[in-house]
């Protein structure tokens, strides 16, 4: 018989709004902190999704700091996604619209 470990790191709870600039730039940084680096300091990318607002806000405050120094400053490693699975459907069914009307 064999058994699997499981670590687990309780991530904690962020006490800020998301709806501040400045809060939703603290966000970032703090889950920038959990990303994977390898073993020459590159960023893993991994994926964030959120609400349609909510991503609106991240990559509105990923691009204001798009001019860092550092992939820290510049948040690399983010990638944003909508997790709103109703509006992504909605989406891909007009854009196959939209792609089928203009291949007539």
């Amino acid at each position: 018989m064999s058994f699997l470990i499981f670590f687990q790191t309780p991530l904690g709870i962020i006490f800020k709004n998301e709806n501040v600039n400045e809060d939703m730039l603290a966000i970032l940084q703090q889950f920038h902190t959990y990303l994977p680096q390898t073993d020459d300091g590159c960023i893993d990318n991994q994926l964030f999704s959120g609400d349609q607002l909510t991503v609106e806000r991240a990559v509105n405050v990923i691009t204001s700091v798009g001019n860092g120094l550092t992939p820290q400053d510049r948040l690399d490693g983010i990638n944003l996604q909508l997790g709103d699975w109703h509006a992504a459907v909605k989406l891909l069914s007009v854009s196959v619209l939209v792609e089928a009307l203009l291949s007539f």
